[in-house]
């Protein structure tokens, strides 16, 4: 009998797989600079103060692999430090979430949750959306560690080329210099599951809280596989013996919108309820149709427990330092030491 090794490639078609989003707004630069501006595609809801915001012209998709409702500059979850002159030694940090909610956003806040310790880290978060389970395990680990939400930007201040400190201290891991902005932030479609677990939830007069229909993609792959074949000959017919894969490559891949399943939506309310929000808001969220976002009124906001106060992070931040900063200064007695005996002049 002899042995003889063969490759043999084989092609799997197809493979399919499930990914509910809720459809991103355009995010750009999660840390940028520019003025801000108001949340596209105002629709179904009338904002008191400010004015109702005028609807945006769709954006032309960007070229990506991901789906549609999804592109965007991926979320970004750093410690920072408030940069306000004159703040020292009682700056306020917080923990700021900037950018559309994907696949590393879950373990970025994991990291960062667990180098707080047991800080009681407010969270400002701006973002339009992204990914739903993520959102909702997001959601559980910020309730379990009892922290603070508030829809609000951050503006990081970035190390000057001649502070060898300061880019020493991030490169060590410190917290990140910035500035929180309020005027004109969002935290819509799933970002309103990270909201929705704060343990108090902060959204200004002028910051936005959006909602809509869960959006359900399905992927269909071929992926062509090699493996390494090996036989043997026993009574002259060839037999199989071990089989290894070589290389795997997806040669094809396409990704359509999807009917989402009732299930999906019985996982929402289930959890909106598990964070204390009330079940109004499930008939809100589900008529809004994913190609549009319902901005929560003040109302809404309060009969829904959506927001459980009316301030922003610029506001809640300022009440931090000014708190800290009121605290005063309690002097520490200390013993008398004792003084050497005075000298005395000899005789």
């Amino acid at each position: 009998m002899t042995m003889r090794v063969v490759v043999r490639a084989f092609t799997i078609a197809p493979v399919l797989a499930l990914l509910a989003v809720l459809p991103a707004a355009a995010e750009t630069d999660p840390f940028g600079t520019a003025e801000p501006k108001p949340p596209a595609r105002v629709k179904a809801a009338t904002l008191p103060n400010p004015a109702p915001l005028p609807a945006a012209k769709p954006a032309t998709p960007a070229k990506t692999s991901q789906p549609a409702g999804m592109q965007g500059a991926p979320m970004k979850v750093v410690v920072v430090r408030s940069a306000a002159p004159g703040c020292e030694p009682n700056c306020p940090e917080w923990i700021a979430a900037q950018g559309m909610i994907d696949q590393d956003t879950l373990p970025q806040f994991r990291k960062v949750l667990k180098s707080i310790g047991t800080r009681k880290l407010p969270i400002l978060i701006d973002s339009g959306g992204g990914m739903v389970d993520d959102s909702l395990e997001i959601g559980r680990l910020i309730r379990a560690k009892g922290l603070d939400v508030a829809v609000a930007k951050t503006t990081l201040k970035p190390c000057l080329d001649s502070d060898a400190t300061c880019r020493k201290a991030a490169k060590a891991g410190s917290p990140s210099q910035g500035l929180p902005v309020a005027k004109f932030s969002k935290c819509a479609s799933s970002c309103a599951f990270i909201l929705a677990a704060g343990n108090r939830r902060y959204v200004g007069p002028t910051t936005f809280v959006g909602v809509h229909q869960v959006t359900t993609y399905q992927t269909t792959a071929q992926v062509l596989q090699k493996y390494r074949i090996e036989k043997k000959l026993v009574w002259g017919v060839p037999v199989e013996t071990k089989r290894t894969l070589v290389s795997e490559k997806r040669v094809n891949e396409k990704t359509v919108m999807t009917k989402t399943p009732e299930s999906t939506y019985t996982k929402v309310a289930r959890y909106f309820s598990e964070m204390g929000i009330a079940s109004e808001l499930m008939p809100i969220l589900k008529k809004t149709p994913s190609t549009g976002i319902h901005w929560l009124t003040r109302t809404e906001l309060k009969s829904t427990a959506m927001a459980t106060d009316t301030i922003d992070g610029e506001q809640l931040l300022a009440g931090a330092a000014a708190a800290a900063a009121a605290v005063p200064v309690v002097p520490v007695a200390v013993d008398a030491q004792p003084q050497p005996p005075a000298s005395t002049a000899t005789q």
